[in-house]
């Protein structure tokens, strides 16, 4: 696996572009470990057992000015599995890879850790995040903008 400096060097050079997405939705058990940790609460209960969080322009609230994460000893499985993504077609979960700066860096095995990992997120948030976010209209086009603007591809 890359290791946690190299992962910090990379995503400040491309001033965490993912992290400026809104940031990522929460189970409930991973919102109460970010509240343990004692960070601020920026959580919006969407639904039993998934949160989402208040964003400023777009940006994690967590997000600290040198684009390092506030929470990254207790951030969700969302960014843990980064830059691999999980979605559902019928009843069957795919997964995506993203090209980002750090996608270059992952090896097969580190690509199938974070498959491995994003299977884990409850279909509910996989599937409703957006759906059920109480992000403001002007905010979301925001974050779609910068969503697009990265290249994806399936995993097999």
């Amino acid at each position: 696996m890359v290791k946690a400096n190299e992962f910090l060097n990379v995503c400040q050079k491309c001033k965490a572009t993912c992290c400026k997405m809104g940031g990522p939705d929460f189970t409930e058990k991973e919102m109460k470990k970010v509240l343990k940790a004692v960070h601020k609460n920026y959580f919006i209960k969407l639904d039993k057992n998934h949160y989402e969080l208040k964003s400023k322009r777009g940006r994690c609230p967590y997000l600290k000015k040198d684009n390092s994460c506030e929470i990254h000893k207790v951030k969700p499985l969302i960014c843990l599995c980064w830059p691999v993504l999980s979605k559902f077609k019928k009843d069957r979960r795919e997964f995506l890879i993203v090209e980002c700066p750090m996608t270059p860096l992952l090896s097969k095995k580190d690509i199938e850790k974070c498959k491995k990992e994003a299977s884990k997120i409850p279909r509910k948030i996989v599937e409703n995040g957006w759906k059920m976010s109480t992000i403001p209209e002007s905010e979301l086009k925001i974050i779609l903008k910068r969503f697009k603007k990265f290249k994806k591809k399936k995993l097999r």
